[in-house]
């Protein structure tokens, strides 16, 4: 609740109930409500009586009877509204009074714990909005920080791929060195690699050309050369 709001609503509340009670202890005393002060004229005066007519005299007589005393109408003042004979006891208003300043009190007790309770929600609605920002900031460095690491996977990718394509270029270039020749000068050659190695050579050549290297690379290595060979594929051109 905005401060402004709060304090009109306050300032309205006991002004109604000082008007209330104002009137009810003027009523109690017997004032009229047309004649109470400050707040009279919110109330309809009553209608006056008809004037009597002023007797006349019996014929045959010179003096008229007596008038009537008028009726005198007393008004009372905001003073004499506190100033008459008050119809509680000391007792009571003693009581009263000290009623009063215990909700006094109390009310004054509810305002501070409103006000704590209104500075505790401010500070922790700055506590969270604190940590939403560092959240976001945290956000944005984890995004900023998998878009870098996306890009160097990118990059190692790129360079794995170009590396593989290098070497399985020169391998092919090594196996033309082998794709031509006497079969059993070039097994020779061909058994001073080792067998995985020799795998990928044979594998950039035609299967008829790879068995009659692999047939002349000695009985002793024959196997071990078979074996890297078929694991490495036949890649026949």
């Amino acid at each position: 609740m905005k401060k402004g709001l709060k304090i009109g609503l306050i300032a309205g509340g006991g002004l109604l109930a000082f008007s209330f009670a104002y009137v009810t202890f003027a009523l109690v005393l017997g004032v009229q409500p047309h004649e109470i002060p400050l707040v009279g004229k919110a109330f309809p005066a009553p209608a006056e009586p008809e004037k009597e007519k002023t007797p006349t005299a019996p014929a045959g007589t010179s003096e008229p009877s007596e008038p009537k005393p008028a009726v005198q109408t007393a008004s009372v003042g905001l003073l004499d509204v506190f100033q008459v004979e008050s119809p509680y006891s000391a007792k009571e208003l003693e009581t009263l009074v000290a009623d009063l300043k215990r909700k006094s009190k109390e009310f004054d007790q509810r305002m501070l714990e409103l006000g704590e309770r209104e500075r505790r929600a401010a500070e922790r609605s700055e506590f969270l909005d604190e940590q939403y920002a560092q959240l976001q900031r945290l956000r944005t460095g984890l995004e900023e920080w998998e878009n870098e690491l996306e890009q160097r996977q990118a990059e190692v990718q790129r360079n794995e791929k170009a590396r593989a394509e290098r070497e399985a270029e020169s391998w092919a270039k090594l196996g033309k060195l082998f794709a031509e020749g006497d079969p059993a000068d070039q097994g020779k050659k061909l058994a001073n690699y080792t067998p995985e190695q020799a795998a990928r050579i044979l594998v950039t050549m035609k299967p008829a050309r790879a068995k009659e290297l692999l047939d002349n690379v000695g009985a002793d290595k024959w196997k071990e050369f078979a074996d890297a060979y078929r694991m490495a594929g036949d890649g026949g051109n």
